[in-house]
């Protein structure tokens, strides 16, 4: 009976530990509503998502500031396909990790990205972005 006792104690904790807390939650909303702004090509919702002050460097090395990132998408919007996404909180800024896959009008290429998210009042928007061609 201890034994059964200890693992349902052991598994109820480890439940509780990898529970996603409210701020990582409204980071994976933001990134959410990212993937279909950038599906869209939607340029309000993403100039309300990218910080002023956005570096999105592509995995060209191309690097684009807030206007170029809005722009390029609105003309070739890109369809995220994410595979697996980590998401780390450190008060007002959190970053993201992601294996994805990116389609758009020059195909689909298998990527990894970095993302840095800070909230602004209730608001969480990107400010970093990193991608890495994953090699086939």
């Amino acid at each position: 009976m201890k034994l059964l006792i200890t693992i349902a104690l052991v598994l109820g904790l480890s439940a509780v530990a990898s529970a996603e807390t409210s701020e990582e939650a409204a980071v994976r909303a933001a990134h959410e509503a990212f993937l279909k702004a950038a599906r869209t090509g939607d340029r309000a919702a993403l100039d309300k998502l990218f910080a002023a002050q956005l570096q999105y460097s592509h995995s060209s090395a191309k690097l684009e500031n807030k206007k170029e990132a809005i722009d390029g998408m609105a003309a070739n919007p890109v369809d995220f396909t994410i595979q697996s996404q980590t998401i780390h909180v450190y008060g007002k800024t959190a970053t993201l990790r992601a294996k994805a896959s990116a389609k758009s009008n020059t195909g689909v290429t298998p990527l990894l990205v970095l993302q840095v998210w800070v909230q602004n009042g209730k608001d969480w928007q990107m400010v970093e972005r990193c991608t890495t061609r994953i090699p086939e």
